[in-house]
């Protein structure tokens, strides 16, 4: 469960109230806040995210080796703890213009759905909805005053039926089927009654460890390691394990 959540750099009170709101009511539905990491309605997607408990990333239009804009530092290292900063640019990169439309792409690409809080006419907001709707992701639209300029972006993504209207996150939950309800993936393997003994024996293993190392589950299980790694080969091809960074594997 991934959503972005954009807008533009000079955010009202109202922009930044709605933003407040919309990440609170989705503090209980584990997503995952992706933002650029700029001013307005970004910094404050990032920082009301880590203050209700959700992790956040930034994708940056520059390298790793700075953090533009400079106020947002302190932000940025809390997000390290609870989340992370992502970019396709190399160190010494500089925060040039032409680097943030690329950018977009990225937000857009790696979310399940993206929200426009508060947008003008044009502006990097938009090109990430543009490019959300390019890849059949969901995008969603905070309606605002009809002559407000900071609105005339969301309005229009609205009147094209490129966005849903969104006034709360539950908006957002329901339409994503982003329910209450914690998926339980330990419940899943129940299902599969065609395994092998062995298949069997190892899937317990994994499921009492949550992660379990290839080592442990020969040591554990008595098999050798080839009929192990066969094992754990079909259960993946199953779609029944996963495997994960440093030969581990978890449901």
């Amino acid at each position: 469960r991934v959503i972005a959540i954009v807008g533009t750099r000079r955010a009202t009170n109202y922009g930044k109230s709605r933003c407040d709101e919309i990440v609170n009511s989705l503090k209980e539905k584990n997503v995952l806040v992706v933002s650029g990491l700029a001013y307005g309605i970004d910094s404050c997607a990032h920082r009301k995210s880590l203050d209700y408990g959700l992790e956040t990333v930034g994708v940056l239009g520059h390298g790793l080796d700075r953090i533009y804009p400079g106020q947002n530092m302190k932000l940025a290292e809390k997000m390290l703890e609870r989340g992370g900063l992502l970019t396709e640019f190399m160190s010494n990169t500089k925060p040039d213009r032409e680097n943030f439309p690329r950018r977009n792409r990225i937000v857009a690409g790696m979310s399940d759905a993206v929200l426009v809080v508060e947008s003008g006419r044009k502006g990097g907001a938009l090109i990430t909805a543009e490019l959300a709707v390019s890849y059949n992701r969901d995008v969603f639209a905070v309606p605002g005053r009809v002559n407000d300029e900071m609105s005339k972006g969301c309005h229009f993504l609205i009147k094209t039926n490129r966005a849903a209207l969104c006034e709360t996150g539950d908006d957002i939950a329901y339409l994503m089927g982003w329910d209450d309800k914690p998926v339980d993936k330990k419940q899943q393997p129940e299902l599969f009654v065609n395994l092998t003994q062995e298949e069997s024996a190892i899937l317990d293993l994994i499921r009492e460890s949550n992660e379990i190392a290839i080592d442990q589950i020969v040591i554990k299980s008595g098999f050798s390691t080839s009929k192990v790694a066969a094992a754990l080969l079909n259960l993946e091809f199953e779609g029944i394990v996963q495997s994960l960074p440093g030969k581990l594997y978890t449901l």
